[in-house]
């Protein structure tokens, strides 16, 4: 009996081995595979017809030879399912369907509306999931996984991801929502993390193996990369900065609330910004920051108050100046705890660039023992869609799971 499990386990796993050459090196040749896997031509021949029978591999014709025979080349079946993905911010969302192999079918961004509540704004993404489905010609029974990537907390260790937008906890559970509405798994992860994990794949983080990345939307957001692994804590909720303490005073009196705002992310946050931008809108009638909202204090964002400064404003530069102070002794902190190769900086407040590492490179070279580099993500929003497919990927055993 013994003898049969260990026959049955080195054949499943030189089967998976075949398979990963061929995902990974494809197109290829019986003979290509010899010479990658090491496995015995007979052995390699008759792991491929197992394949062929599963429909996990395909034979696309014959390749070139400069003698004899000519070899048939093998590819890896990468639409014998899907991967749907999707991310959502406080605004906007993002559905995107790829093969198994990460070549992406189809994608659509779309906007929630303000006053949705969490019920509303899962219809409307389920709606569009479904259009997107249905425009390249598949059903949920296509579909392998569910990816999403959210803004939240893991409140309840084990549990998943609590979808939050800083306005009210979730009334909706996301996860067994879009489970009944697909019959498809459906796995959450922080969109910060899986950002990063699109940093590393296409990104700035492409050539490093340690990175810090910051989320600066309206909340505040990081995640850590180490020996190019992102790491996600013991329940999954590394990288919440925006519960940090900023003084012992702030300390002392703040009692953290999972769906609140953390401390930090009062001083520091596309939302903290808002904020300051309109108090001092009310205050200073000559400031930029009100012409440039059309005089409108309702329509200033973190966005008016970074485009006024960098107009020569002295109100909304004073803002951010102080602000920063804040985030730069946090940061200050990382890096000379976690000694990063790259500091990333995404989400919505990146898009001021270079005006935005302006309030932290001077601040905190003399404050750091090695200086890392500054970098402004150049995916934006596509970094969560490419990180949600990577994940999957990465993360789907495509012999056992097919």
């Amino acid at each position: 009996m013994l003898e049969k499990q260990s026959q049955f386990n080195v054949k499943l796993n030189n089967l998976q081995l075949i398979l990963k050459t061929i995902i990974n090196h494809e197109t290829l040749s019986r003979a290509d595979l010899v010479r990658l896997t090491h496995i015995s031509k007979p052995t390699v021949s008759n792991l491929i017809e197992d394949l062929l029978g599963q429909d996990l591999v395909l034979e696309i014709g014959q390749g070139h030879s400069r003698t004899g025979r000519k070899p048939i080349l093998i590819k890896f079946n990468s639409t014998l399912k899907y991967f749907l993905v999707f991310t959502i911010g406080r605004e906007d969302f993002h559905v995107a369907v790829s093969d198994l192999k990460g070549n992406i079918q189809e994608s659509y961004t779309g906007a929630f509306k303000h006053l949705q509540n969490h019920h509303d704004r899962l219809l409307l993404l389920y709606a569009h999931m479904q259009e997107l489905l249905e425009k390249i010609k598949i059903t949920s029974k296509d579909l392998l996984k569910i990816h999403g990537a959210a803004p939240g907390v893991y409140v309840e260790p084990g549990k998943a991801l609590k979808w939050s937008d800083h306005g009210f906890p979730e009334e909706q559970n996301m996860q067994a929502f879009l489970e009944q509405a697909f019959n498809t798994p459906v796995l959450l992860n922080h969109s910060s993390k899986i950002s990063l994990f699109g940093e590393k794949i296409a990104g700035r983080a492409r050539d490093i193996s340690h990175a810090v990345y910051i989320d600066f939307g309206y909340g505040l957001g990081s995640a850590f990369m180490f020996n190019d692994q992102i790491y996600f804590g013991a329940n999954k909720s590394a990288g919440e900065i925006g519960y940090v303490y900023s003084e012992l005073k702030e300390f002392n009196s703040y009692c953290l609330k999972p769906y609140g705002w953390g401390a930090l992310e009062t001083i520091i946050s596309g939302k903290a910004l808002q904020k300051k931008g309109i108090e001092v809108a009310e205050k200073q009638k000559d400031t930029l920051i009100l012409k440039l909202a059309n005089k409108d204090k309702k329509r200033i964002t973190a966005k008016t108050v970074f485009d006024a400064a960098e107009k020569g404003d002295p109100h909304a530069y004073y803002i951010l100046k102080e602000a920063f102070k804040y985030f730069n002794m946090w940061l200050c902190n990382i890096i000379n705890m976690l000694n990063p190769q790259r500091i990333i900086i995404g989400g919505g407040i990146s898009n001021a660039g270079d005006f935005l590492l302006s309030f932290v490179e001077n601040e905190i070279k003399d404050k750091v023992l090695i200086m890392p580099e500054l970098a402004i993500s150049d995916l934006k929003d596509k970094a969560a869609v490419i990180g949600a497919i990577a994940y999957l990927i990465e993360h789907t055993d495509f012999f056992t799971e097919l």
